[in-house]
């Protein structure tokens, strides 16, 4: 989540006027332009997903009234040899939010000429189409297409020439910021401990890919801050905001799929003897999805490797295959909410969703996604990824609610024969 003050945090609550931008632009240190640029629409497009090596990348058309920033040049002021833009996110009537800084990666002009007669009192052309005492002018309308992304890009292009190894007494955090550190700064987010790397450990390729792999080891990820630095996070961390209902929250919508749903996973190997081959399977024996139920039977694509020379092996691994999808399945929320500059892809939130009989579930996931637009600022489009199990959870919830008496401190409940857990107080104020 980037920095806010409390006093923007407050208005984000309530009516205010309308939220801006403003984007300067700088090269080596300095201002390129002595005002900042004038913006006439953008977007910006924040992910956090496993596959994704830049965070965010940001759409901007700017107004180019003298037809001097569409780029020629590599080095022109909004040139893709080295130009960074700073956003900062105004709040409407509260304070101004950082929104972090971007490296020019597309200059695209839109000109359109038009020629214009005005009036030159002493002028008389005789072969000219115009009147005596008038001049053809041309007269540029432009603007320009800028698109960016932020400076983990100059990191992404940045590879490893070869293969390097971690020094002495290296660890996870010391390594990423010895490939990152030409380019920014690393803080550390509470809640991510570090640990020791093998001077053993090859490191090629990308760097950003190798950083992440390390981070990987931390269960931690990386991001941009606000003022260029870099942020690593821990994966699992409290939630930074509730979205409630008729405040901060405009709608929510789901959908399901059966692409994925697997329910049997088959491991197969040689054995180290024999040669013979080796199957073993473990099916799903509970829940909605169980083998043979309702849901049928969907075995998942075969695993093979002729590493498993044992049946114990294959019948091990598969039961990790079936962990591993027990722990991913989840529910993706589109949720779409008025303007929250501080959100960042990677945050933990909660997302209050009304539900059948008037009442309100609480679902804890995380942000994939953030489509937020930029000029003019409206409200903004989130995936929120929530675990399956955390989802019934909920929902259970929410049925018990409905027969519970309102208390402070927090009700307590029996969810399951000698599973005991707490509910927070009810958000409704309607219940007898």
């Amino acid at each position: 989540m980037r920095s806010i003050d409390a006093a923007s945090l407050t208005a984000l609550e309530g009516s205010r006027p309308a939220d801006t931008i403003t984007v300067w632009a700088w090269r080596g240190g300095s201002l390129v332009l002595p005002e900042p640029l004038e913006i006439v629409s953008g977007s910006a497009q924040d992910d956090a997903g496993d596959s994704q090596k830049i965070n965010e990348k940001i759409s901007l058309t700017i107004a180019d009234p003298d037809g001097t920033l569409g780029a020629w040049k590599f080095d022109d002021p909004l040139g893709v040899g080295g130009t960074r833009l700073q956003i900062v996110y105004r709040v409407g009537g509260a304070g101004a939010v950082n929104y972090g800084w971007y490296r020019v990666e597309g200059n695209e002009p839109d000109e359109i000429i038009e020629w214009r007669e005005i009036d030159e009192y002493g002028l008389d052309e005789p072969d000219s189409d115009s009147e005596p005492h008038k001049r053809l002018v041309p007269i540029t309308r432009a603007v320009v297409k800028l698109d960016l992304v932020d400076i983990t890009s100059d990191v992404d292009r940045d590879t490893l020439e070869g293969p390097e190894s971690p020094g002495p007494g290296a660890s996870v955090l010391s390594e990423f910021r010895r490939l990152t550190g030409d380019y920014f700064p690393t803080v550390v987010d509470p809640g991510v401990t570090d640990t020791y790397v093998s001077p053993f450990l090859i490191l090629e390729g990308n760097r950003l890919e190798a950083g992440q792999d390390l981070l990987s080891r931390v269960n931690a990820r990386y991001r941009m801050g606000g003022d260029g630095e870099c942020r690593v996070y821990p994966l699992t961390s409290d939630p930074v905001l509730t979205i409630e209902p008729g405040k901060c929250l405009v709608s929510v919508s789901r959908k399901q799929t059966i692409d994925g749903l697997y329910n049997r996973w088959i491991v197969e190997g040689k054995d180290a003897t024999s040669g013979n081959p080796i199957v073993a399977a473990v099916d799903l024996e509970y829940g909605p999805l169980r083998y043979g139920g309702d849901h049928g039977r969907a075995p998942a694509p075969k695993y093979t490797s002729e590493m498993i020379t044992t049946y114990q092996q294959a019948l091990e691994y598969a039961r990790e295959l079936r962990a591993k999808f027990l722990a991913t399945l989840a529910v993706q929320l589109s949720v779409e909410v008025s303007p929250r500059p501080e959100l960042q892809g990677g945050d933990r939130i909660i997302v209050g969703c009304p539900v059948a009989a008037g009442h309100v579930a609480y679902f804890p996931g995380a942000i994939t996604s953030i489509r937020r637009p930029l000029a003019p600022i409206t409200q903004m489009a989130l995936t929120v990824s929530c675990s399956y199990s955390d989802v019934s959870t909920a929902l259970s919830r929410t049925v018990w609610a409905g027969n519970l008496t309102r208390t402070k401190p927090a009700l307590t409940w029996d969810r399951m024969p000698g599973t005991w857990g707490t509910i927070p107080p009810l958000p409704w104020d309607d219940l007898p």
